[in-house]
């Protein structure tokens, strides 16, 4: 997801990076107000509800996007680049943001006369970087450095692998990393036997390999695409029902190794896919120039992407502003179009430019 690709394109990775950066936005989007909508404005909340429920699968489609490019034996890395070139890049770019992102809250709330800023705001940039919690989407880049720091194992198991060991470990995944600790953690029990290595998100950057590198057959696509939009709508319906019953947004069904998070990110991933592998028409846009430059932007677009969603809550714009149905698509729209100006411009500056974004 973060470096950039030699020689051919990957049409369907480029298109995926571009669709699930701006998911993210609309997640972020809707989630705005998805608790204050639901006292205030029951059929803004329903509709909020739809995008946060059908759109949970955005982040470990990342995931396995990463996994796509570098476990692949073919995808020129070593223990030397990653050490010097990626994850320091994405250690520069965790801090740089974590600190701006940090400074917006004691400066804003001073200019607005909320409170004044105190020693503490500043003590809490750099204890938090180290706790994991500098800034809400800025999580991402935790478990993404685990992984990439795993790759050179990983990439052992990829390069030896045959299509029945990936099945395994991902049935595996599936029990062991998403079933059992989804039980665990919603039923409050404690089921004696698991396997807590398999309950990270190292899983999804094995899928992503696995299903960049083999194709399922028919039977295997119709029962992956049926669980997948069972799992979507699902997650949807049962939000919605129990968010009524218990009288506020129900969180329950978000996990993000959750079986129906899970199969909705496996089932996307594969439907983007065969859709663009298999369509002449659209395989025409491989390397095409904007379809890249979009690509490339998509970290950067997500790390800078918060500071105009605070802009318009400060500006008081927001889904409840004109109708959901119409201001959750064009506020994602408008954040997705000013976070790019503000990556094509970083991208013009030295040094920034390669460690930042």
């Amino acid at each position: 997801m973060i470096e950039k690709v030699s020689k051919d394109r990957i049409l369907y990775v480029d298109l995926l990076r571009i669709i699930t950066i701006f998911t993210v936005i609309v997640f972020h989007i809707a989630t705005n107000r998805w608790y204050s909508a639901y006292i205030e404005s029951q059929s803004e909340w329903h509709v909020i509800n739809f995008f946060v429920a059908c759109l949970r699968w955005c982040v470990p489609v990342f995931f396995m996007l990463s996994g796509a490019i570098f476990l692949d034996p073919n995808y020129k890395i070593t223990v030397k680049k990653l050490y010097t070139q990626t994850i320091p890049r994405i250690l520069c770019a965790l801090i740089f943001w974590s600190i701006a992102y940090r400074l917006i809250s004691p400066i804003t709330a001073s200019l607005l006369g909320i409170k004044q800023i105190s020693p503490e705001d500043f003590h809490r940039i750099y204890s938090e970087i180290f706790l994991g919690t500098p800034w809400h989407h800025l999580w991402f880049l935790y478990p993404l450095l685990a992984m990439y720091i795993l790759t050179p194992l990983l990439r052992i198991f990829t390069a030896n692998a045959k299509k029945e060991h990936y099945l395994y470990f991902l049935i595996l995944y599936f029990i062991f990393g998403s079933i059992i600790p989804t039980i665990n953690a919603r039923y409050n029990i404690n089921i004696s036997f698991n396997i807590s290595e398999l309950y990270s998100y190292t899983g999804y950057f094995i899928a992503g390999y696995f299903f960049s590198k083999y194709d399922l057959t028919k039977t295997q696509t119709r029962i992956l695409y049926t669980m997948g939009i069972i799992a979507i709508f699902g997650t949807y319906i049962a939000s919605t029902i129990t968010g009524l019953i218990n009288g506020g947004p129900a969180t329950q069904y978000f996990d993000r190794t959750a079986p129906n998070v899970m199969l909705g990110a496996f089932f996307v991933f594969v439907l983007v896919k065969n859709t663009v592998n298999n369509s002449h028409k659209i395989l025409r846009y491989q390397n095409n120039k904007y379809i890249t430059l979009l690509a490339n932007c998509g970290f950067g677009i997500y790390l800078v992407h918060d500071f105009f969603n605070v802009a318009l809550n400060l500006l008081n714009i927001n889904t409840g502003t004109f109708p959901a149905i119409l201001s959750v698509p064009i506020l994602s729209i408008t954040v997705y179009l000013f976070a790019l100006i503000a990556v094509l411009t970083i991208r013009k500056i030295p040094i920034l430019n390669k460690w930042i974004i």
